[in-house]
């Protein structure tokens, strides 16, 4: 993105644990710069990353925001969100944002449960039939809420987090959503906002959601 960066965003060159994250800040037109790990290079900058601090845990993403280094997906999208208006209007709807990510981080982990599996292929009717009723319980939930986004009338860092996954469970099962008019709507509308919609096109948006050729 043109302009200086306001942060340094660290990942592999996948989508992964990081992309929710990539999608906030693509949405709101935060300018960020990405430093992209290289296989081959991950061994020793996870050996040195907890000796200087620059990747707390030896493990990734790491946002990088001046002096700070933050780690944990979860923490670096609610410290984005905070910093941008993209946490919630008020008490409540910081609270169900919370919940909502929490609730897509569990089917996010159904995926990954699956798809490193030695014997995906045989579970994929049951992966496609668990995420299916994880799907069908949050349809069931956000549906008698009657807001456009997941808490309110905007979208919060939950919103971004539940179109990754579902894009990713798609590339599983392409009609996931299909019986499901609330996420039916939700996706459309996330995915024709416009800084949306032009980095989905973009060469910024990798592929593969992890490192595995069936993926």
């Amino acid at each position: 993105m043109a302009t200086t960066a306001e942060y340094i965003l660290t990942y592999f060159p996948i989508r992964g644990r990081a992309e929710h994250i990539r999608l906030l800040l693509e949405d709101c037109k935060i300018p960020y710069q990405q430093n992209l790990i290289a296989n081959e290079d991950w061994k020793q900058l996870k050996a040195r990353g907890p000796e200087t601090g620059e990747i707390p845990f030896a493990q990734l993403p790491v946002l990088q925001h001046g002096k700070l280094y933050l780690a944990q997906s979860g923490a670096i999208a609610r410290y984005v969100a905070r910093r941008h208006k993209k946490y919630g209007q008020n008490e409540v709807e910081m609270s169900l944002a919370d919940m909502l990510y929490d609730t897509v981080s569990d089917i996010r982990q159904v995926y990954r449960d699956f798809i490193f599996d030695e014997n995906w292929q045989a579970k994929r009717d049951k992966f496609v039939e668990n995420a299916s009723n994880r799907l069908a319980l949050l349809e069931k939930y956000v549906s008698k809420r009657n807001t456009p986004y997941l808490v309110g009338e905007d979208t919060t860092f939950a919103d971004y987090h539940l179109l990754e996954v579902i894009h990713i469970i798609q590339r599983v099962q392409s009609d996931i959503v299909r019986p499901y008019s609330w996420l039916t709507s939700f996706c459309q509308k996330m995915e024709s906002r416009p800084n949306i919609a032009e980095y989905l096109k973009s060469s910024r948006r990798f592929e593969k959601p992890v490192p595995l050729p069936h993926a």
